[in-house]
C-alpha cells in the first residue's frame, strides 16, 4: 500500500511543472550516553540502558557514547497540481537503520472549501500533540519527545482524513476525523524492545478524531481513536502464535501555554484493550523560561499499567529531566538534556538509569 501511494504521487508529479514543486528538510544530530543505574542486561543491551525511541528501537548501552541511535535527516517534497490539489511526500533517513528511507507522509490533499480539506494516503497517527513533528527536532522544546508517553509501536497509518478549520473570535478551532490501517512486518519496537524476535503488528479498522483549539497564549487538543490489533508472534523454534481482533481505545488530552517568556507543555493519554484486561495511563509536563536565545526547562513523564487479576506483567516507569535549548542561529538550535529514569516494572525491564544527551537541530 505504501509503495503504491508513493508511486502514484511521484508519477503525477512528473507530469507537472518544476516551479510547482517545493522542497524542505530537517536534520538532527544526537549524541547520548546512559550511565549510573541498575547493572545487568536487557534485550542484549548492557545496562544501565536508556530507551531513546520506542518506535524505532533506539536503546543506549551502558557507558557508551552513541550518535547513531537518534540522528536523522528528513526531506519533504510538495507538489501543487492545482489551486486545490497538492501532493506531499516526506521521507526520513535514520543512522540507526543504515539510512534506509522511512516514509512517514505520502498523501494527496484536496481543498473542498477554504476551511475544509480532505487528505488521502499515508500520514502520522495524530494521537499525540507532536505527532506530525515528532522527528522534526527543531519544533520540539526537548532533545526528544518524552518516551514514557510517546512510546507506541505504530506511528503512521494509511487512509483518509477530513479536516475543518475556522476562527471563533480570537480562537482558531480545528476538527479532524480519520480512518485507515497500518501493517508492519517484523515490527522494530516489538523485536528490539519487548520480544527479542519477529512480531508482525497490524492495526486495522482505525477510526478517530480530534479537536484543536488555540489562541496566542493557550492551546489544547482532545483526541479519541479506536482500532483492532492483529499480532503474529514468531518465537524461534516454536510454532507461530496469532492474536487477532484485539480491540483498542485511546483517549488523549494535551495543552500548551506561551505567556511572555514562560512556556508550559503537558499531555496525558489512556490506552485500553478490554479483552486483555489491559489499561495504561501516561502523562508528561514541562515548564520552561526563555532568556533571550536560551530556554532552560524542567519536566517529568510517567507511564503506568494497571495491575489486574489477568494482567500482571505490568510496565511502570517514570522520568525526570532538565535541559536547555540554545537558538544560536536562524533555523538551528543546540540542546543539552539530562534524564533520570526510575523503573518499577513487574518484570525484568530496563531498570533505573541516567542519560545525558546533546543534540543539534536544523531546518533547511
Amino acid at each position: 500500500m505504501k509503495k503504491l501511494i508513493i508511486a502514484a504521487l511521484l508519477s503525477s508529479a512528473g507530469m507537472a511543472h518544476a516551479d510547482d514543486l517545493t522542497f524542505s528538510g530537517f536534520a538532527t544530530l544526537t549524541a547520548g550516553k546512559a550511565y549510573s543505574g541498575s547493572q545487568g542486561e536487557y534485550m542484549g543491551n548492557a545496562c544501565p540502558c536508556f530507551i531513546g525511541n520506542y518506535e524505532h528501537g533506539a536503546v543506549y548501552n551502558k557507558g557508551n557514547w552513541s550518535w547513531t541511535n537518534e540522528s536523522l535527516v528528513g526531506l519533504q517534497a510538495k507538489y501543487q497540481f492545482t489551486d486545490k490539489l497538492s501532493g506531499t511526500v516526506q521521507a526520513v533517513l535514520r543512522a540507526s537503520e543504515n539510512s534506509k528511507p522511512d516514509v512517514d507522509w505520502a498523501y494527496l490533499s484536496y481543498d473542498l472549501t477554504p476551511e475544509t480539506t480532505i487528505q488521502a494516503g499515508r500520514r502520522r497517527l495524530p494521537i499525540y500533540a507532536y505527532s506530525d513533528s515528532v522527528y522534526i527536532g527543531y519544533t520540539l522544546p526537548w532533545a526528544r519527545v518524552p518516551q514514557d508517553i510517546y512510546g507506541w509501536e505504530i506511528g503512521a497509518y494509511n487512509g483518509v482524513n477530513i479536516r475543518h478549520s475556522r476562527s471563533v473570535g480570537d480562537w482558531a478551532v480545528t476538527g479532524n476525523v480519520f480512518a485507515g490501517q497500518e501493517t508492519t512486518r517484523d515490527n522494530i519496537e516489538q523485536r528490539k524492545i519487548f520480544y527479542g524476535h519477529r512480531v508482525d503488528d497490524d492495526w486495522k479498522n482505525i477510526l478517530g478524531g480530534y479537536v484543536d483549539v488555540s489562541n496566542e497564549v493557550f492551546g489544547a487538543r482532545l483526541i479519541y481513536m479506536q482500532n483492532s490489533i492483529n499480532l503474529g508472534i514468531y518465537e524461534p523454534g516454536e510454532e507461530p502464535v496469532y492474536q487477532k481482533g484485539t480491540r483498542q481505545r485511546i483517549i488523549g488530552l494535551s495543552g500548551s501555554i506561551d505567556y511572555g517568556n514562560w512556556m508550559v507543555r503537558a499531555e496525558a493519554n489512556r490506552f485500553m484493550r478490554p479483552s486483555l484486561d489491559y489499561k495504561s495511563k501516561s502523562l508528561t509536563a514541562t515548564v520552561g523560561y526563555r532568556y533571550g536565545k536560551f530556554t532552560p526547562m524542567v519536566g517529568f513523564s510517567k507511564y503506568e499499567e494497571k495491575l489486574t487479576p489477568t494482567y500482571t506483567e505490568t510496565q511502570n516507569d517514570s522520568t525526570r529531566f532538565v535541559g536547555v535549548r540554545w537558538d544560536f542561529r536562524k533555523n538551528m538550535d543546540l540542546k543539552v538534556q539530562w534524564d533520570s529514569v526510575q523503573d518499577s516494572s513487574a518484570y525484568d525491564f530496563t531498570k533505573n538509569a541516567k542519560m545525558f544527551t546533546v543534540t543539534m537541530d536544523v531546518l533547511f
